[in-house]
């Protein structure tokens, strides 16, 4: 007789992988890729949040690209463990050695990091309905603080003028610095260069208060001479 023919089979492992299992707190593997998903879809429409609320001026996709998969990863990290002392213990241990290798430049960035990682904790503890509430709760919020804040939001234009620095950057009077003064009412200097025949001035300004195209061409005619160029800090590629 054959000692093999009552043995399962590697076929049969692997449905028995997607039943729920008779181990206490093991989950299927089905459900699991059911969060998961459910999870990638919530962090996509928290990256677009993200998008369009976020007021940062460095390049908001940089992070929000990774909201789905930091999610994602954190579903199937606790759907492993929470079954298991033994690898909860091996996961602080595995932990301790990952770190972000690029720092995070603003706080805001960090909050949506976290909340990413709420959302995939709810989802591996396989309760959704906390996840959404996280969602719902959130976003109330998000769309609130960006509506009353928006129009104190200030340094959206970012205007650089190059020019001979003997020339346009001596002059008290109609140089490139009191011309500046005179046109735009509040802005801030970020750079000021002035080597030996070329002078660099770079200022953040509001656009909400100055027309960009009445401004420029108001420089260009009091600083024929000089070069212009601005980048609008708010848009998002």
């Amino acid at each position: 007789m054959d000692p093999t023919a009552n043995s399962p089979s590697a076929w049969d492992d692997l449905l028995k992988a997607f039943q729920p299992s008779t181990v206490p707190n093991a989950p299927a593997v089905l459900s699991i890729a059911v969060y998961m998903i459910i999870g990638g879809l919530l962090t996509l429409y928290i990256r677009f949040l993200y998008r369009r609320c976020n007021s940062s001026f460095s390049g908001s996709d940089s992070v929000a690209r990774i909201f789905p998969l930091l999610t994602m990863v954190t579903i199937g990290v606790i759907a492993v463990v929470k079954s298991s002392l033994a690898l909860s213990l091996g996961l602080v241990g595995t932990l301790s050695i990952v770190r972000f290798r690029v720092a995070i430049k603003e706080p805001e960035e960090l909050v949506y990091l976290f909340l990413c990682i709420g959302i995939g904790l709810a989802l591996g503890a396989e309760q959704p309905v906390l996840a959404m509430a996280q969602v719902i709760v959130i976003t109330a919020f998000v769309l609130g603080i960006h509506l009353t804040t928006r129009t104190r939001h200030r340094q959206s234009l970012l205007l650089t003028i190059t020019g001979d620095s003997k020339q346009q950057f001596n002059d008290t009077e109609t140089g490139v610095i009191s011309v500046v003064n005179e046109l735009i009412d509040r802005y801030t200097l970020q750079r000021l260069d002035l080597e030996q025949e070329r002078g660099q001035m770079r200022i953040a300004i509001n656009s909400g208060d100055t027309n960009t195209s009445e401004l420029v061409a108001s420089l260009r005619e009091r600083l024929p001479e000089c070069e212009f160029s601005y980048v609008n800090l708010e848009s998002t590629l």
